[in-house]
């Protein structure tokens, strides 16, 4: 069985950690600060898979924050 490509393990990760994030909403679960930093390191190099696959430089989507109501 061949290696899965980083794309693969990329979507994977993200899937993992949505999965993770929604059991914890739908439930009222707690994540620690361990938990919360593994999800965004997931994250945060899936970005990095999907940057090196991603034609062209990344766009900056929005020049100011959201306000919430």
């Amino acid at each position: 069985m061949p290696e899965p490509s980083p794309l693969d393990r990329a979507t994977e990760n993200l899937r993992q950690t949505q999965r993770q994030l929604l059991d914890a909403a739908a439930f009222g679960k707690q994540l620690s600060p361990e938990q919360l930093e593994r999800a965004a390191g997931r994250i945060a190099e899936a970005l990095r898979a999907y940057a090196g696959i991603t034609p062209g430089p990344a766009r900056h989507v929005c020049d100011r924050p959201r306000r919430h109501r």
